[in-house]
């Protein structure tokens, strides 16, 4: 396909140059002409065009495979095709394949090894959390960049992949080596199987080689379902035990031995290293007793892929082979051996083509496995699905995940799907809803009411409820129902938040208290006061003759007070006839009945008073109360002007009066 380089795909992406390829697809660097960036272009080869099943496959788990967002998987861009071309347009990773590293360094350091691990994992458990298999992890499969960091490829056409035969033998070779048992044996592949080829992984990335090989792909895919894994530290003497037993629990042959999942694993590895760990016991897998029983040996293949069986007479190696004995026979004369050269070649012959006809005849319906309908157990309650699996001569494995949409307990999705034809025995995965994804509470205590609805942004709901304090700032949160660190589903979480405010009260009257006197009161109500000075023939020297607010007036902590201090009277006393005035105070009881006070009754109160110092009717408080009250309204009076109060109860006139000079 090399005719597609220079040349540009869906009037878009240039084709630059050859990267990389394998048996599915060639990967070529390109450039995305719209964004402006280098990517890279992985193209189908033709010889899968015409698959249909094949090029469905291709696309559903290619697109499926764009969901998937995570450091260490390679972003995929864009899938289409063109002109009968199927592509994939991918992130583009200046750096190495970890196949190559291997093949440079030879086993890499240990702490290396397990960072590079860790980072993989995360990808797959990533996936897995998508309902996404890799099925084709490998080496090839894992770009390091310039910075060391592995990125996980190739998850839409591997799953995809599994839909070509093993007849490819050149496309599969690559693979073969880090193949699971059951994908050997053509079984269900599940997340299991992603589990044993990180095994593989981690055993080559530690000890520089493979476990397996062999001169074809059916020889190295029995190794994996017959030989015992050999030892990496046979290799690589010295390796922790803890590290070869996550190798060796992770490429157990039968996939219940494995990890539970891929977090699991990676639970493991992180302490993997810890001295504490090094020399733990070795990890010993449970006696098969499949294992035991007798089954074909292979013993070598044919160039064409082919199996031929070890045949052997054990009649022919008694006696006639022995020298003396009753059935001993003495050597045959060397021109008899002459004569019947022809007939041995011919009995070689008949014996090879034998077995080679019985490798691709009974060897196969040995191994043969009755295929199978997978039922639809979606939505089912995970017992029951289990169940109906079992009647289908099926194994059900669950995986727990949150969903927001399906009841916890029930089957979200299932792999494979409903309708697939599937091998007797094999492992259907299924996806179990958890319930929808619980969050943790945020401490909201100390922020303000602004930033708390920022931060409950998504959830059901908010109520508030004011607490007049003067231990916080106004408007702060000073406690919260759900309490923080609890697990709630935001979406379905009403939070109740107690936010301070300021404490409101009611100015007392200190008209002709002394500055001690008003300073005391001012601290002990947090409120702050401002001091002018003004003579008076009335009030004693060093005395309150007014303050603002007036008396009695609602007021919050902070406030601040003006307040005139008396200087004494003027060295020249006015003469009688230049103004003169007097201070009266008239007092307004407000009463309320216990009837109300008990039911909590509420009364709103205004007072509107005017003297000698207003220029028309002024307000002197209005409020609400609950129980009885008395107002005190000081009042200047002159010959002139006289003192005059009206008493408002819920906007009704109820009181008035007025006061004269001199009375």
């Amino acid at each position: 396909m090399s005719d597609l380089i220079g040349k540009r795909i869906s009037e878009r992406y240039e084709i630059m140059e050859m990267i990389g390829g394998g048996g599915m697809a060639h990967v070529y660097r390109g450039q995305d002409v719209i964004l402006e960036r280098p990517v890279a272009v992985k193209v189908l080869q033709p010889q899968y065009n015409e698959d249909e099943e094949f090029i469905r496959r291709f696309h559903r788990e290619a697109q499926a495979a764009t969901s998937l967002a995570h450091p260490n998987i390679v972003n995929i861009y864009d899938v289409g095709e063109e002109a009968n071309l199927y592509y994939i347009v991918m992130e583009h990773i200046d750096g190495v394949t970890l196949k190559e590293k291997i093949q440079q360094q030879g086993p890499l350091p240990l702490e290396q090894a397990v960072q590079l691990m860790e980072q993989i994992l995360g990808a797959i458990s990533h996936a897995h959390a998508n309902h996404i298999v890799h099925r084709d992890i490998k080496p090839h499969n894992i770009l390091l960049n310039e910075e060391g960091e592995a990125k996980v490829t190739d998850f839409g056409i591997a799953r995809a992949s599994t839909a070509a035969t093993i007849t490819h033998t050149n496309s599969v070779m690559g693979s073969v080596h880090y193949m699971s048992p059951e994908q050997a044996k053509g079984g269900v592949i599940t997340t299991k199987s992603d589990i044993y080829s990180l095994g593989v992984v981690l055993y080559e990335m530690v000890t520089g080689s493979l476990p397996y090989t062999g001169d074809s792909a059916v020889s190295i895919a029995l190794k994996h379902l017959q030989e015992p894994l050999p030892a990496p530290s046979e290799k690589r003497p010295g390796l922790p035990q803890s590290l070869e037993n996550a190798v060796v629990k992770a490429t157990a042959k039968k996939p219940e031995d494995r990890y539970a999942n891929t977090q699991e694993m990676h639970r493991d590895l992180q302490t993997s290293l810890s001295k504490e760990r090094r020399n733990e016991a070795p990890f010993i897998l449970p006696v098969d007793e499949e294992a035991t029983k007798a089954v074909p040996i292979i013993k070598e293949e044919n160039g064409d892929g082919s199996a031929t069986l070890n045949a052997r007479s054990d009649t022919t190696r008694n006696g006639l082979e022995r020298n003396g004995g009753e059935n001993s026979v003495p050597p045959a004369p060397p021109k008899k051996k002459r004569k019947n050269w022809w007939k041995v070649l011919l009995l070689v012959f008949l014996l090879c083509f034998g077995a080679a006809i019985a490798a691709f005849t009974i060897l196969p319906d040995l191994l043969r496995v009755e295929d199978v309908e997978v039922p639809d157990v979606q939505n089912m309650t995970e017992e029951d699905a289990i169940q109906a699996l079992e009647e289908a001569s099926l194994t059900g494995e669950s995986e727990r995940t949150a969903d927001d949409n399906v009841e916890e307990g029930h089957v979200i999705s299932q792999d494979p799907g409903s309708g697939t034809m599937v091998k007797e025995d094999s492992t259907v995965q299924l996806f179990v809803s958890d319930g929808p994804e619980m969050d943790e509470m945020p401490d909201l205590t100390g922020v303000s009411r602004d930033k708390a609805e920022e931060m409950l942004d998504g959830f059901a709901g908010i109520e508030y409820s004011p607490s007049e304090t003067s231990e916080y700032p106004p408007d702060q949160i000073i406690e919260q129902e759900p309490q923080a660190g609890e697990s709630i589903v935001a979406q379905e979480t009403t939070v109740n938040l107690t936010y301070s405010t300021e404490r409101e009260f009611s100015l007392q009257n200190l008209q002709g208290e002394s500055r001690e006197a008003v300073e005391s009161y001012l601290e002990t109500s947090n409120l702050n006061g401002n001091f002018e000075s003004s003579p008076s023939d009335n009030v004693p020297e060093g005395n309150v003759i007014e303050h603002s607010p007036a008396p009695y007036t609602m007021v919050t902590e902070g406030d601040d007070i003006n307040f005139v201090i008396s200087e004494g009277p003027e060295e020249e006393s006015a003469s009688p006839d230049e103004n003169p005035s007097e201070q009266v105070e008239a007092v307004i009881p407000v009463e309320v009945s216990e009837s109300d006070e008990e039911e909590g009754h509420a009364y709103n109160i205004r007072i509107v008073y005017e003297d000698a110092t207003t220029s028309g009717p002024t307000i002197f408080t209005e409020e609400s109360i609950t129980e009885t009250q008395t107002y005190r309204v000081p009042l200047e009076v002159t010959p002139e002007t006289d003192g005059t109060y009206t008493l408002y109860v819920d906007n009704e006139e109820v009181q008035s009066n007025s006061f004269s000079y001199g009375d």
